[in-house]
């Protein structure tokens, strides 16, 4: 269990709180939200990554189609027809009553503006290689678009699906500085952002030009006030005053010990593609030299009981919670893998080290994300216990390439979105390409798994890609990322099924 000080503190507060039970404002329709981040703005693409851009965006804005992992098939969003005449040309027309969230028409204009903003060499964008494939995007109608890609691109319509909001060209083209489109974001979505700002949070209400569709509802709640609450304990004390709904993500414990309490209830996330993973990058042996040698990363992957570590960082929930046993999910398309993560054998674990000749242990530093430290802290007691003088260091999420390009990991222990698309090819980027592991056949595999179009090929040698890792013991899967919301009786979460990444808040609703 973590943080049981702190649990201790929610039983004292809520035992000490002789008052009604914390009610949400369902009387007013009004859900409060607080923020696990505070910003100013919301544009996906010029503030990109984080969780709070994650959670609002797919409230706020809508892509031409979206992707069904149960079907493991594309379904309408913006477009309601779509084709794939050659293998670089994709057509879509639109459905014909799409409006933006301040009434204008949402029509053919609007997407060719977006993608050749996109594509644009002068817009300078952190993930603008998301787009490089695409040539040209052609208006063949008042609601059909073309677009045609430079070469074959597996992953081209997926892109389209997931990482590719439309923009309204009447009020995003005229901004000379289009940094300010993100402090009044004006989408198609569900929710219709009334005021953004930086200390005092957001005010959504539903937007009533939205047209459901079955991979996106109407919001069920007329009005969400989304406050930034960044400490913890603060949102604790919020939570049991009745000043706020629910909360995000607390520690297991807390929340069972909130629920305990009679006057709330926690709702785990449904299964996201997120995961945590260790790994070993090549520098790091530069620093410590034990870590060169593959026995010795085998007998820290064996050392490493993973469902204690599930225990230690979801407590009694757990039980419902199991490691992950791939780099990528089977319903992603293009995912492959055949070889498991090593079962915990501290006796085989041993006998590597002993073998490598380092029975004596080592010292070494695992380097984390403060959102994983508690999966970290059980690792490196784990690591321990077999004789490595492992530590654990935090660093900001923004620090990690830099940290990594300077040999400053020794081994890497962080959380990762996934990839946030049924794609692979953010795996494949993120894991293989990304020059962590200083392998040319690792990197070429990864390069010709990147280019072939057939799903059935393409998991066949992602597979042969992904178990080449295993057995050089470069990384391993960990922990999957759930996410615990602790909340109003009256609250219910709406969101089933496996999904990209994070629960937005559309899809809260009153019991």
């Amino acid at each position: 269990m973590k943080y049981t000080n702190i649990t201790a503190a929610v039983v004292g507060f809520t035992a000490l709180c002789v008052v009604q039970p914390a009610l949400a404002q369902k009387a007013k329709d009004t859900l409060r939200y607080p923020l696990a981040e505070a910003a100013a703005e919301l544009d996906p693409y010029l503030v990109a990554g984080g969780v709070f851009s994650s959670e609002w965006s797919p409230a706020v804005f809508d892509n031409l189609v979206m992707f069904d992992p149960n079907k493991v098939a594309f379904v309408p969003m913006l477009a309601k027809n779509w084709s794939q005449p050659t293998s670089t040309t994709y057509e879509f027309e639109l459905y014909d009553d799409l409006k933006w969230q301040d009434g204008q028409i949402l029509d053919a204009n609007d997407v060719v503006y977006t993608l050749n903003y996109l594509i644009d060499p002068s817009v300078n964008l952190r993930y603008k290689a998301n787009w490089n494939w695409v040539a040209s995007v052609e208006k063949l109608g008042p609601l059909k678009v073309r677009v045609t890609s430079k070469l074959p691109q597996p992953e081209g319509l997926l892109t389209l699906a997931t990482s590719t909001p439309i923009f309204p060209k009447h009020l995003h083209e005229p901004l000379a500085d289009k940094g300010d489109f993100g402090k009044r974001p004006i989408g198609s979505g569900p929710l219709r952002i009334v005021k953004i700002d930086k200390n005092t949070g957001i005010v959504a209400e539903r937007n009533i030009n939205f047209s459901p569709k079955p991979q996106k509802f109407a919001a069920p709640i007329g009005r969400i006030t989304a406050e930034p609450v960044l400490d913890q304990g603060t949102l604790i004390a919020k939570l049991l005053r009745g000043d706020t709904d629910l909360a995000r993500d607390l520690p297991g414990d807390q929340a069972v010990a909130l629920r305990d309490s009679g006057r709330f209830e926690f709702t785990l996330s449904p299964p996201a593609l997120g995961y945590s993973f260790i790994g070993f990058p090549t520098k790091g042996s530069e620093n410590v030299k034990a870590l060169g040698d593959i026995r010795v990363r085998q007998a820290i992957i064996k050392a490493i009981n993973r469902p204690v570590v599930v225990e230690a960082e979801y407590g009694e929930i757990s039980k419902s919670i199991g490691a992950v046993e791939g780099l990528c999910s089977k319903e992603q398309l293009g995912c492959g893998y055949t070889k498991m993560v090593p079962a915990y054998d501290l006796v085989g674990a041993k006998k590597l080290l002993a073998e490598a000749g380092y029975q004596d242990g080592f010292d070494v530093t695992l380097s984390t994300f403060p959102n994983n430290i508690t999966e970290a802290t059980a690792v490196v007691g784990m690591l321990r216990a077999v004789g490595i003088r492992a530590n654990v260091r935090t660093h900001p999420v923004a620090q990690r390439v830099q940290l990594l390009s300077q040999g400053k990991v020794d081994i890497s222990y962080y959380g990762w979105s996934g990839g946030s698309m049924f794609g692979v090819t953010g795996q494949l980027v993120r894991h293989f390409l990304s020059k962590e592991y200083d392998d040319p056949e690792l990197v070429k595999m990864a390069e010709t798994s990147s280019t072939l179009m057939d799903d059935g090929e393409r998991r066949k040698a992602v597979a042969r890609l992904m178990d080449y890792a295993h057995d050089n013991a470069y990384l391993f899967p960990m922990l999957p990322t759930r996410v615990i919301f602790t909340h109003s009786k009256e609250i219910k979460l709406i969101a089933t099924g496996l999904r990209a990444g994070q629960v937005h808040p559309h899809e809260f609703g009153w019991k």
